[in-house]
């Protein structure tokens, strides 16, 4: 069963801080150093200081962006910038936002989910992707300092008979504490419930359900692994945003890879390598790319190359079975690590995609479908993970909204 409880959130306070919009962030690991340097710009009290600080030049073990983190978050609990509720609750989130002109809604909850080994006979937590070392000891350091979670991870869940959406939605109706347009024109809304009654409801119903992670992998293995060097029982829990899996504000973004340090002489010969696996044309234009991927049927994988210069080649696969992600790492970048000494770095703009290639930054990108969320449950369920980066959840969860502080 999924083990949530309600909690006492740790908030801003919107006496001190009159927009909140100016101290939230997207999470930690889509923050570019751009927009890292913009949000430290934007108010001194943003959660960035906290969530994604800067190194120094004379850091040691006793002063670090970690130290200072921690630091940080005690100064602004005692100057009053940020409170903790006085009683325990849950908090509905509202993301309102656009997709190809079209306005879509997705609504949720955050509370506190046990921590479990994904993979322990009885678990009801699966994750679907693989995480990475670097990321894990980032963030470890950063709770060992902090002793808080900051931003939700975000898990999915079959609200099959809609009885969790229907408290939501009942108690969405008041008037929220928290409404602000983000940095993407996304508008958020955020209640507090503190009803025992209708935690109750909520606690009891989510029992029954299977949950699978959709963004923070790295910050749940983290926060476990946490939780098992503490002895307080509170520090087995992580704050987890909920949303119903079927509902339609769910959007999921394809992540085109960029590759660079191929081979000259691979990078010629790539199209007729990869007529060894798929079939190939040529595209003539950005727009038809959009086509081409689109146009692929339930029992085909299309993926499309862009070497510079209008360049673009189209690939088709017959394949029912296989995950586009995988097949793209198995037939494709697979070859390419064996032959070149290649990096890869990920987007999911396809503009961005093609204009770096055209820079001269990367050898050439890749281009892709986005992964459907009953693909993405269907491999969790299975206990299998996809390669890193194989899907992108839009939008983001802000981090800043409410912290569980320990």
């Amino acid at each position: 069963m999924a083990d949530i409880i309600p909690f006492k959130g740790t908030l801003y306070n919107s006496q001190e801080i009159k927009d909140l919009s100016k101290v939230t962030a997207p999470p930690y690991d889509v923050i570019s150093p751009s927009q890292q340097n913009e949000l430290y710009n934007t108010n001194p009290y943003n959660i960035i200081r906290i969530l994604l600080g800067k190194d120094s030049s004379s850091d040691n073990e006793k002063e670090n962006k970690y130290t200072r983190a921690a630091s940080s978050l005690k100064d602004w609990q005692e100057k009053g910038i940020l409170e903790k509720d006085k009683e325990e609750s849950i908090y509905i989130y509202s993301q309102e936002f656009t997709v190809e002109g079209q306005v879509r809604k997705r609504l949720g909850f955050m509370a506190l989910l046990k921590l479990e080994d994904f993979y322990k006979e009885k678990s009801t937590i699966y994750p679907h992707e693989n995480t990475l070392t670097a990321p894990k000891e980032d963030r470890t350091c950063l709770i060992n300092s902090i002793k808080a979670n900051l931003g939700p991870i975000f898990a999915l869940f079959a609200d099959e008979d809609k009885s969790v959406d229907a408290i939501l939605i009942e108690e969405s109706k008041k008037s929220p504490l928290i409404d602000i347009v983000d940095y993407q024109g996304i508008r958020n809304k955020f209640w507090r419930v503190s009803s025992k009654d209708k935690i109750e409801c909520i606690v009891n119903m989510m029992k029954k359900e299977k949950l699978f992670i959709a963004d923070g992998h790295h910050r749940y293995e983290v926060g476990l692994a946490f939780s098992k060097t503490q002895k307080d029982p509170k520090y087995g829990y992580i704050l987890t945003y909920f949303t119903d899996l079927y509902a339609d504000g769910i959007v999921i973004f394809p992540v085109h890879r960029l590759i660079r340090g191929v081979n000259k002489d691979i990078l010629d010969n790539l199209e007729k390598d990869l007529l060894k696996d798929f079939t190939a044309r040529e595209i003539t234009s950005k727009e038809d790319v959009k086509k081409f991927l689109s146009g692929a049927n339930t029992s085909e994988k299309r993926f499309v190359i862009y070497k510079k210069d209008n360049k673009f080649i189209g690939l088709g696969l017959k394949d029912s079975d296989s995950l586009d992600v995988t097949l793209l790492h198995d037939l494709i970048i697979k070859p390419l690590e064996e032959k070149s000494k290649i990096s890869i770095d990920f987007t999911k703009d396809m503009d961005y995609a093609i204009k770096e290639v055209d820079n001269g930054k990367f050898s050439l990108s890749i281009i892709l479908n986005p992964t459907k969320v009953t693909q993405v449950r269907d491999v969790a369920f299975s206990k299998k993970r996809m390669p890193q980066k194989s899907t992108y959840f839009y939008p983001k969860v802000l981090t800043g909204l409410v912290m569980n502080v320990f």
